[in-house]
């Protein structure tokens, strides 16, 4: 078995989505002092990698205490399709992929994490069509992940895929990294791990790819 970490480093540099806080780190004890090391932290519940609740677009749904810990731990398709700036993941790069299949999770290896120091990283992303994620929730997919920001392109401003897929109950997850050590078709388990935050619409996560073939990852 081969465990893959999926999740950014969180610290008070990471790129935010616009208008959203940076990460602040303070420090609450000390050694020298208390005799124990502590921290307090401040930031959104959408920073980094992260897990997005049917709440965060869709009123009077889960919120992400709500999410059965079943739907944390699925079997997983990784499709490499690589995109630019504003491009699009479209119906017709999906719909002759028999390997979807209702409650597997789909994770987008676009490439686009590679821009994560670039100053259009978070506004420019590509992302899901409305036809796509259609078809997707059509499937009964359990979960879609990304190597962006979010599964919308960046200049969607009316997060279309974000509402077609929460609408139906599917999780969204952002900002996944290290999905180079994967190739097109593999599949593995993935492994999300939100706090369990009453109300939230969403939380930091660690993401693991559990993968069985050790072979199966690229070196």
């Amino acid at each position: 078995m081969y465990i893959l970490d999926l999740s950014l480093e969180i610290d008070a540099n990471l790129q935010v989505f616009p208008g959203s806080p940076q990460p602040l780190f303070m420090k609450w004890t000390k050694y020298d002092v208390q005799s124990y090391d502590s921290e307090i932290m401040m930031m959104s519940t959408h920073t980094g990698t992260h897990l997005d609740a049917p709440s965060h677009f869709v009123a009077n749904t889960e919120s992400i205490d709500m999410i059965g810990v079943e739907r944390l731990v699925s079997p997983a398709l990784l499709l490499c399709l690589p995109k630019g700036a504003n491009s699009l993941i479209t119906l017709d790069d999906l719909r002759d992929i028999n390997e979807i299949d209702r409650g597997i999770s789909i994770v987008f290896r676009t490439g686009w994490q590679s821009m994560i120091s670039s100053k259009n990283y978070m506004v420019s992303n590509p992302g899901l069509s409305v036809e796509a994620a259609e078809f997707l929730a059509g499937k009964k997919v359990n979960a879609i992940g990304i190597d962006g920001p979010s599964i919308d392109i960046g200049s969607d401003e009316r997060f279309s895929a974000h509402k077609t897929l929460l609408a139906k109950g599917i999780l969204i997850v952002e900002n996944l990294c290290n999905l180079e050590n994967l190739k097109h078709k593999d599949k593995f388990t993935l492994l999300i791990n939100p706090l369990k935050l009453k109300g939230a619409s969403g939380s930091p996560v660690r993401a693991l790819a559990i993968i069985d073939d050790q072979s199966s990852a690229s070196p």
